[in-house]
């Protein structure tokens, strides 16, 4: 299982300001949907060490946190939730609960390591992209 990313890279996730800003940015005009999850939100980035702002510019970026949903799927019926886990694995949550932001979150730290992994010399920002 997944528990996060490794202490360095927790604090620049949270220390790095540009970073933090252009998620804002992105997730700006879905603010007002993503504040009906900031406490579950706020409870799986602490505990995976993640910044909150990431979790949800994933979910403004993968379905407007909902608005583009038709009971929690993509138009294609091929992805299923706020972060859009692919049907090939299996979401096992309701679509917009804290075990779906979870679940999705876990994929996304696994995804982070990855790139870190591959790519040790690049930048915070650049590995985010």
């Amino acid at each position: 299982e997944a528990r996060g990313l490794d202490r360095g890279v927790c604090k620049s996730a949270f220390s790095y300001a540009a970073g933090y800003a252009m998620i804002q940015r992105t997730a700006e005009p879905d603010l007002i949907r993503l504040r009906r999850y900031e406490i579950p939100i706020k409870r799986v980035a602490r505990n995976l060490c993640l910044d909150p702002a990431l979790i949800g510019a994933v979910m403004s970026q993968d379905s407007r946190v909902g608005l583009l949903l038709d009971n929690g799927w993509d138009q294609g019926r091929q992805k299923y939730g706020l972060m859009q886990i692919s049907r090939q694995l299996q979401p096992f949550a309701a679509w917009d609960s804290e075990e779906h932001i979870n679940q999705g979150s876990n994929m996304l730290v696994l995804s982070l390591n990855e790139v870190r992994a591959r790519h040790p010399t690049w930048t915070w920002d650049r590995q985010l992209r």
